[in-house]
């Protein structure tokens, strides 16, 4: 399956950037750092994303796929106990000696087990990173708006607008947000969608039609529109004021700000439509 690969190749990357940041930190005698980027590893791309983006493989995944999430999984783990080794040597001493040995690994011990190494060739993927990123910014848009109106045990249909190049990654986001089906750029959209934004690269929206006051929506998002409006006036008075001194990395910036934030608030008038339409 073309999405888990690139998933595969995605927890990759991250752990190759994991120890970079880690090795970075112990040569700059930065070692809030070096934990920092540890703890994120552990947590936030192998706990939170591969590890649930993997279920499905585990469990509906064919033979080669199931060893490959395996073999990947084991990659991870025991880069990551390697990592931490130096911060928390017994419970990652612990947890290694219960890992198998594979390939040419003859260490007894953490203690003298080599530290990793950047593998940047094989394992960096930058722009497959970038995507990766906006994929779990969608899905984080998506259990937020999700929370907002419905119980935590809710499964609605969820309806993705984007031009992103996402669409490999629909099933693992589809577990990840936890929905009874995931669209991307449906002929239409059905009434009584809550919309969340993940800036001008994608619209989320939460069918909650029949589980929310429409009345109580629409005020909500008229504040929302009110503030996101006061910040687009000033992101416009920050443009204004450029000069011929103002670096080209500013400019653009400030200018795909703005973009940004029109989008939002146009995202937010067709919500309150939407909600209006279910009002009457």
């Amino acid at each position: 399956k073309q999405w888990y690969q690139r998933r595969v190749r995605g927890i990759l990357h991250r752990a190759s950037v994991a120890i970079t940041e880690t090795r970075a930190g112990f040569a700059e005698y930065q070692f809030n750092a070096a934990t920092t980027a540890i703890y994120n590893f552990w947590l936030y791309e192998l706990c939170d994303v591969y590890l649930e983006a993997s279920k499905r493989v585990f469990y509906k995944g064919t033979d080669a796929e199931q060893k490959a999430a395996r073999h990947t999984l084991y990659t991870c783990l025991d880069v990551g106990l390697r990592l931490i080794h130096p911060f928390m040597p017994y419970i990652s001493e612990e947890l290694w000696q219960r890992l198998p040995r594979l390939g040419e690994e003859t260490a007894p011990s953490l203690v003298v087990a080599a530290y990793p190494e950047c593998c940047s060739g094989l394992w960096r993927d930058d722009p497959l990173d970038a995507t990766m990123e906006l994929v779990k910014n969608i899905v984080h848009t998506a259990r937020s708006t999700k929370d907002t109106y419905l119980e935590s045990k809710a499964k609605p249909e969820v309806y993705l607008t984007s031009k992103e190049p996402i669409r490999d990654f629909l099933p693992a986001m589809e577990d990840l947000i936890g929905c009874s089906s995931l669209s991307l750029n449906a002929p239409q959209i059905p009434i009584g969608t809550a919309v969340g934004t993940v800036g001008n690269r994608c619209e989320v929206h939460v069918l909650v039609k029949g589980l929310v006051d429409p009345e109580k929506e629409i005020s909500w998002l008229q504040q929302k529109r009110a503030t996101t409006m006061e910040q687009c006036s000033a992101a416009k008075e920050k443009i204004d004021k450029h000069s011929e001194k103002t670096p080209d990395h500013v400019i653009k910036s400030d200018n795909e700000k703005l973009k940004s934030l029109h989008a939002e608030v146009e995202t937010i008038d067709a919500a309150i439509v939407n909600f209006q339409k279910l009002s009457l």
